[in-house]
């Protein structure tokens, strides 16, 4: 496993101590089962779970009540770049913050992969620690 790899999952695996009530928003069901399988355990919003976009914004803030910090981890392609930057702008509307640096930080350590899902492939290499996947 790469140097970036290893720092990738641990730096996933420690994410929750670091943000004690972090909630999480992904594109959609492989994602969340993916940072499911790393451990996380926060609370995970999905984009792609029907809401039109005011609808999703609504709960989002609803959840975050301005306290919660909130990690958006869209996919690192085009299509999750914009969703990242529409829900970004519509927060900072609502005076709620996003980890905006935490997700450079993922981006950076994910190098070669743009979705989430890919990090499944991490999952199923013999030298992952506890290797969940055969």
């Amino acid at each position: 496993m790469e140097e970036n790899e290893r720092e990738l999952l641990e730096f996933l695996q420690r994410i929750e101590s670091d943000y004690p009530g972090l909630l999480i928003v992904v594109e959609g069901n492989r994602d969340e089962d993916i940072l499911r399988d790393l451990g996380v355990q926060s609370e995970i919003i999905k984009t792609q779970a029907g809401r039109p976009r005011p609808e999703l914004i609504d709960h989002i803030a609803d959840e975050a009540q301005s306290e919660r910090p909130i990690l958006i981890l869209t996919d690192f392609d085009r299509e999750g770049r914009e969703m990242a930057r529409f829900i970004e702008l519509e927060l900072e509307i609502r005076k709620i913050q996003t980890l905006r640096r935490v997700r450079r930080r993922i981006r950076d350590l994910m190098s070669n992969l743009r979705c989430i899902e890919e990090l499944v492939s991490l999952l199923k290499r013999r030298d992952f620690p506890g290797r969940p996947y055969l």
